[in-house]
Order: structure tokens, then sequence, then C-alpha cells
């Protein structure tokens, strides 16, 4: 329960970075070190996400317990909206012809989607703990 507290403040803070870099964006300024602050800890954040999933995986098969098919697909649409949307943006954005409009309507897409795939992750800590405890009886 530990580790999924701290992720939960890493995602607090990468979300913070998005709206901040959403707003700064909104208003035509550019920050480099947010955007390179919200590559660098995007990466970080997926690649320990899926370190901490292999662990979980494996504690789950010396307990018994099989991961299902919607776990697996939850797991994949957390990992798409949260963390490769957004870094597919920004790294997109300069290369884009399209006025400014239509890049602000698509960050405040990808800030949703950001948001939502970490309420989906949080769905996914609560099916994990329901299955251990369903095991454990």
């Amino acid at each position: 329960m530990k580790k999924w507290s701290l992720f939960i403040y890493f995602n607090i803070f990468y979300v913070i970075g998005l709206v901040g870099f959403l707003f700064l964006f909104i208003f035509e300024i550019k920050n480099i070190i947010l955007t390179n602050f919200i590559i660098i800890v995007a990466i970080a954040l997926l690649f320990t996400k899926l370190f901490y999933w292999y662990s979980i995986k494996k504690e789950q098969l010396s307990i018994g317990i099989e991961n299902s098919q919607k776990t697996f697909l939850l797991r994949l649409v957390y990992c798409i909206f949260t963390y490769i949307s957004p870094i597919y943006c920004i790294l997109q954005e300069p290369y884009l012809v399209v006025s400014h409009y239509v890049s602000v309507i698509t960050y405040v897409i990808v800030t949703i989607l950001a948001i939502i795939g970490i309420l989906i992750e949080k769905n996914l800590i609560f099916i994990r703990l329901q299955e251990r405890d369903k095991n454990a009886i």
C-alpha cells in the first residue's frame, strides 16, 4: 500500500505539470523546462509503473492469483492515456500545421485523458486488493 500512495503523489505532480503546461500554452508562453520535466517524468513513471506491475505479477503468481484480460486492458489504457499521449502531443506539436486553437483543444483533451488514466489506475489498485483479499480467505 505504501508504494501505491507514492505513485499517487508522483502522478499528482505529473498532472499538475500537465495542467501548468496547458495554461502556459493557452497564453502562448514557451517553457522548455516544464516541457522537459513532463517528458522526463512521464518516461520515468512509465518504466517505474511497468516494473511495479512486473513485481506484482510475480507476487500474484506465487499466491495463485491470475491476471484477467480486463486488468491487462485497463493497464494498457492507463499507460496510453496517462503517459504516451501527452508525450506524443508535446513532441509532435512543433511539426503540426494547425491553428493555436486546435492545439489548445488537443492539449485539453490529452490532459483530461491523463486524469481519466489516473482514475483507471486507482480502479486497478482496488481490483488487485479485492482479488488478494478474496484469495486470502
